[in-house]
């Protein structure tokens, strides 16, 4: 077999070679090729829509500030509402305790005192009339005088030696004649004498029974 010359074989050989380097210039460019990143964008606005976005912003800001005066009138209002109900609800407590206190001063002027002198004596102690808004000769007179005699002879007088001091206490009598103390109107400024008149009420009590629940006034003086 004949071998092929020389000449032909330096020419394949620089077809190979230059396909080996044609193909390492491809891989090299491939290699060193650069990945850009994806472009930056930027949206510009107009001014015609910054304008109406400021217009937006102003609205709002206006909404937000009659809301809130509204909700600060509406408080106000409330609170007002509420202190003037106070007051009239301090006002009426007024009015009522006035016309309570009036109505206590009218039974005082229709109730009966009955009047106890430590000086007295039996005799003008029976004699004794309860002094009081009633006509002269009511059919109470007698049980005025018989409790006065109940009480005064319960009374164990304290000299004080001070002429010028009364006591006065208020007592209702139930029905079955016990003598309830509802207070001192009038003190006679000694603890002592005032400590008599109420032990000569309670020593006392069951009174007589009266014809119907009552209140008098018991008078103690020297």
């Amino acid at each position: 077999m004949r071998e092929p010359g020389l000449q032909k074989t330096a020419l394949i050989s620089l077809a190979l070679h230059l396909i080996v380097f044609m193909i390492i210039v491809l891989l090299l460019k491939q290699s060193n090729r650069i990945v850009m990143p994806s472009p930056y964008t930027v949206n510009l606005v107009s001014p015609d829509i910054l304008h109406k976005s400021a217009d937006g912003k102003g609205k709002s800001d206006t909404v937000i500030r009659e809301i809130t005066e509204s909700i600060a009138h509406t408080s106000k209002a409330m609170k007002s509402k509420k202190d003037t109900e106070k007051e009239n609800q301090g006002i009426k407590e007024k009015i009522s305790a006035l016309e309570a206190k009036k109505k206590i001063e009218k039974m005082v002027k229709l109730r009966s005192v009955i009047s106890l002198r430590a000086g007295a004596d039996d005799r003008s102690v029976q004699n004794t009339q309860a002094s009081s808004s009633h006509v002269k000769g009511d059919l109470f007179d007698d049980y005025y005088r018989k409790i006065t005699r109940e009480i005064w002879q319960q009374w164990i007088y304290p000299d004080t030696r001070r002429k010028d001091i009364e006591a006065i206490v208020s007592v209702r009598i139930l029905k079955d004649g016990t003598a309830l103390v509802q207070k001192v109107e009038k003190s006679s400024g000694n603890a002592l004498f005032d400590r008599s008149a109420l032990k000569a009420l309670a020593k006392a009590s069951p009174l007589a029974p009266p014809p119907y629940e009552m209140e008098i006034g018991v008078r103690f003086y020297p």
